[in-house]
């Protein structure tokens, strides 16, 4: 149980992870601090930290806890296969191009393991929120968590509707953007506009309309495009239906926008569950 609250930053938290009251979480602590006469947490009224005994105490007692988990897991494995839940979050993006179907074949794989998905832009604190993963881009990655990348660097490309592109004229280079219209979006992380980052060949730049709507996810985005309200940057996997059936037409063509690579991140291998492990594991095989 210390273990679970040290890990947790909280009474609360470390009471949902085990199943048990959070009067029950803070009397086992208590009796453990009273039994080795010294404090192991700080307390206050919005958070707990652990002492320097409490810090030495954990390091001493990690190890111990892990292969006791590691032997529940084994245990209870049915077959030796790996169960539990396993709750992770991510952006709508990831989730609509890549994770939705990964997901379907994941739990036919693996019909033992329950999931638990929340798709949602913001950055969230992982291990404070209680997920076991989460799935972001290189460049919003927190630097204390192991990443794996699970898919490599990709573009997005301009697009707009042909009822939009017969009322204007067809822009012919990047500067041209700026007496068009353009849907973007506003990032839940920063808060700010994101603006265009066109590359073609060595050369890359940045581009802003200045009459823009603006919108929180990529879906918004398209179904605007399609409707004729402007111009819109998105990952091309997302419209290449849409750009077949010409319901969608590709905009300066010659110009992409880079899209980070994208990666699975936790906490730490040593505290990884079965069920994370399968799943890690999971999307490194697939193609």
């Amino acid at each position: 149980m210390f273990v679970t609250v040290a890990e947790a930053g909280s009474f609360s938290e470390a009471a949902r992870r085990l199943g048990v009251s959070p009067s029950a979480v803070s009397q086992a602590i208590r009796s453990l601090e009273e039994r080795l006469g010294t404090p192991l947490f700080r307390r206050s009224t919005r958070s707990i930290s652990l002492t320097d005994v409490g810090s030495d105490y954990l390091r001493a007692a990690a190890p111990a806890v892990e292969q006791l988990r590691q032997a529940a897991e084994n245990a209870t494995g049915r077959g030796g296969r790996p169960t539990g839940a396993l709750r992770l979050t991510m952006p709508r993006a990831p989730f609509d191009l890549i994770m939705a179907s990964a997901l379907v074949d994941f739990k036919d794989a693996f019909p033992e393991i329950e999931l638990e998905i929340a798709v949602e832009a913001r950055l969230v604190d992982i291990v404070k929120q209680g997920y076991d993963a989460g799935l972001r881009f290189g460049n919003h990655l927190e630097k204390d968590m192991v990443a794996v990348q699970i898919a490599p660097r990709s573009t997005a490309i301009l697009v707009a509707a042909p009822s939009y592109l017969a009322r204007r004229p067809v822009p012919d280079s990047p500067s041209a953007l700026l007496q068009h219209r353009a849907v973007v979006c506003r990032s839940q992380i920063t808060g700010t506009i994101i603006p265009w980052t066109l590359a073609s060949g060595d050369e890359t730049i940045q581009i802003l309309p200045s009459d823009t709507t603006i919108v929180h996810d990529l879906v918004s985005q398209i179904d605007l495009a399609v409707r004729g309200l402007g111009i819109v940057s998105v990952p091309s996997a997302m419209v290449t239906d849409l750009v077949d059936r010409g319901e969608l037409m590709h905009v300066l063509p010659s110009w992409s926008c880079p899209i980070e690579a994208l990666y699975i991140y936790f906490p730490s291998r040593r505290h990884q569950s079965a069920a994370l492990r399968a799943f890690v594991a999971f999307l490194k095989s697939r193609p």
